[in-house]
């Protein structure tokens, strides 16, 4: 039960700190251009440390 209630808690931790970094004018302009690079693939991402790996090796 504590270990399910610390998930919740950081849950909660990130989206203040989404809210934070959209509440600033420059933080919603890095989010705009990481958007845009992610969908232009300039940016990648991983679930897991495998995954990673894999990343790292590829380049």
């Amino acid at each position: 039960m504590l270990r399910e209630l610390r998930e919740h808690i950081d849950r909660v931790e990130e989206i203040l700190a989404t809210l934070e970094e959209m509440a600033d004018g420059e933080g919603l302009e890095r989010i705009k251009k990481a958007t845009e690079e992610y969908r232009r693939g300039e940016i990648v991402s991983a679930e897991s440390p495998e995954d990673i790996r894999k990343l790292l090796r590829r380049e």
